[in-house]
């Protein structure tokens, strides 16, 4: 089956319908039932494809024992996860609650890493599966006023490309997708929807997303960043010195609504 964390909305659900309709079978999990409920409802209507949801935080300890459960309740396992599931915060470092910092780095950096670390032993006896990781064009530079999220996404950008080196051989790949700002509620959870960046980088689909995604995993690749300006900041973000791209992304992201 095809895993796929934070399945019930924006590029989660757009990863589900897109391997739905490839004909692949699903695991959706998420927190909330209901909206899982209906998406898998949707997905068996309008294809022949067996879809499970899982009700699961991903953050709890024992997230990883409950996927393997419900996939052995199906009768399958793990062929490709898809590290979707992710929170944001826009604000000051120092002005944001621990507390909320501290489940960025839970969901962001920790659930992500226990899932690869979990499934990828047995994607190597079997010599098959892949992983894509959600990671953001926020990964390649520091991000002021966004700080804590920018920092998970390098982290996944860095993990990704690592452990994609390590098992070159083993008959597994391991793609990590940076998209831009996305046409979805993301931004506007964290609260940073009036931010200025959101006036100047192009906002693309979650379909856009997941098609420059799937591509790129299909092909090997081990980064891939949906659109064609985005890879151009993408370009200029690796190559301009932190100093710089962190005061011009400070101004951007600077909280204008507070």
């Amino acid at each position: 089956m095809v895993v796929i964390t934070g399945a019930s909305e924006g590029i989660g659900r757009a990863f589900a319908r897109r391997y739905a309709a490839d004909g692949r079978d699903l695991l959706l999990i998420a927190r909330r039932p209901e909206p899982l409920a209906r998406l898998a409802e949707e997905l068996r209507g309008a294809n022949s494809v067996r879809v499970e949801t899982l009700a699961q935080d991903v953050t709890a300890p024992d997230a990883p024992a409950a996927v393997d459960a419900a996939l052995a309740a199906a009768g399958a396992y793990c062929d490709l996860l898809i590290n979707n599931a992710g929170i944001g915060l826009s604000g000051a470092f120092t002005d944001l609650p621990l507390a909320d910092v501290d489940r960025l780095v839970a969901t962001d950096v920790a659930a992500p890493t226990r899932l690869m670390h979990h499934v990828l032993r047995d994607m190597r006896l079997r010599r098959r599966g892949g992983i894509i990781n959600l990671a953001s064009l926020g990964g390649f530079a520091p991000g002021p006023y966004q700080a804590a999220y920018y920092a998970s996404r390098a982290y996944m950008l860095s993990l990704s490309e690592a452990v994609a080196a390590e098992i070159a051989r083993d008959g597994v790949s391991i793609t990590a997708v940076a998209p831009g700002p996305v046409r979805t509620g993301f931004h506007d959870k964290m609260r940073a929807d009036n931010d200025l960046y959101r006036w100047f980088v192009p906002s693309l689909a979650p379909e856009t997303v997941v098609q420059w995604a799937v591509t790129a995993h299909n092909l090997g690749f081990r980064v891939v960043v949906p659109g064609l300006l985005n890879n151009i900041l993408a370009l200029s973000l690796r190559l301009m010195p932190h100093r710089i791209s962190a005061m011009i992304q400070g101004t951007l992201f600077y909280p204008r609504n507070r």
